[in-house]
């Protein structure tokens, strides 16, 4: 048995409508990376698990600390994703210098802003499109960032895993 041509369009159209339901907005997905971002600002650190130089901090299974040229500086790779971080040691948990340094362009537009405090601690997150589907996703703590470029599906997740990362950092040394 067949089934007629306009059968056959009113379901291809039924089932686009039903996948298209399906979708989350980018929005929402900015809304649940900062939710999951301020839960892991607020959260007991992650338990370490890498040593970059003389920082000890927690990276995610699946995740790869490649060799560093320098203790302040590292990259962070899981498949043909990178993520940079960047460790000032001169700062401390309140500072806001890599924040700052953030809104330096007055005109940047942001799909997400937010800045967390805790404890005489200071963090955030930023969000701004360089493509289609192509953002910078930069998170911080105090004297730690690390940032990447990502894309909307991942949005969530990695800003979760990156704020416990620099979360981790210890910074009584």
């Amino acid at each position: 048995m067949s089934v007629p041509r306009s059968g056959r369009m009113i379901l291809l159209l039924l089932l686009i409508g039903i996948l298209a339901g399906c979708t989350t907005a980018p929005e929402e997905l900015v809304t649940q990376g900062i939710s999951n971002a301020r839960d892991a600002f607020e959260a007991e650190p992650k338990t370490i698990n890498e040593k970059m130089g003389q920082t000890d901090l927690y990276i995610p299974n699946g995740y790869v600390l490649q060799k560093s040229q320098n203790d302040f500086q590292g990259l962070i790779t899981k498949g043909d994703d990178t993520f940079s971080l960047l460790i000032n040691p001169n700062e401390h948990e309140s500072s806001t210098i890599f924040y700052e340094l953030q809104k330096v362009n007055p005109q940047q537009l942001w799909l997400a802003d937010e800045v967390f405090q805790q404890n005489e601690r200071f963090g955030f997150v930023t969000v701004s499109e360089i493509a289609e589907d192509k953002l910078e996703l930069v998170v911080g703590t105090g004297g730690v960032k690390l940032s990447t470029i990502t894309t909307n599906h991942k949005l969530s997740e990695d800003m979760n895993w990156m704020m416990k990362t620099v979360c981790s950092i210890n910074y009584t040394e």
